[in-house]
């Protein structure tokens, strides 16, 4: 079994276990972290379409938006990184084609 894995969870319910969910058996610390990028740019690009200005997007996603995290992964950069450049293409936020089988 693979020791790569991305522990994902609710904002909102931050801290609580029984919101939190573990996608296990990804072949390397990469495909974890891209798993990782997708869900993140995913969660972001669903609030965008509420928020008024980046400010209003970065809160919203801190309050009401999913996480993950993996070993690696630098969330905060990411999801700066994602606010201020929204995705272009599907494959950038479609994050179920890379679960583990």
């Amino acid at each position: 079994m693979s020791r790569h894995s991305v522990r994902c969870g609710d904002h909102a319910d931050e801290g609580d276990p029984e919101e939190e969910w573990l996608v296990e058996g990804f072949a390397s610390a990469e495909a974890a972290q891209d798993y990782a990028r997708r869900f993140v740019r995913a969660q972001i690009e669903d609030l965008r379409r509420e928020a008024g200005s980046p400010a209003e997007l970065a809160d919203m996603y801190r309050r009401w938006g999913e996480y993950a995290v993996t070993k690696g992964f630098d969330a905060e950069a990411w999801v700066a990184h994602c606010i201020a450049n929204p995705a272009t293409r599907k494959q950038d936020t479609d994050y179920a084609a890379l679960e583990p089988r």
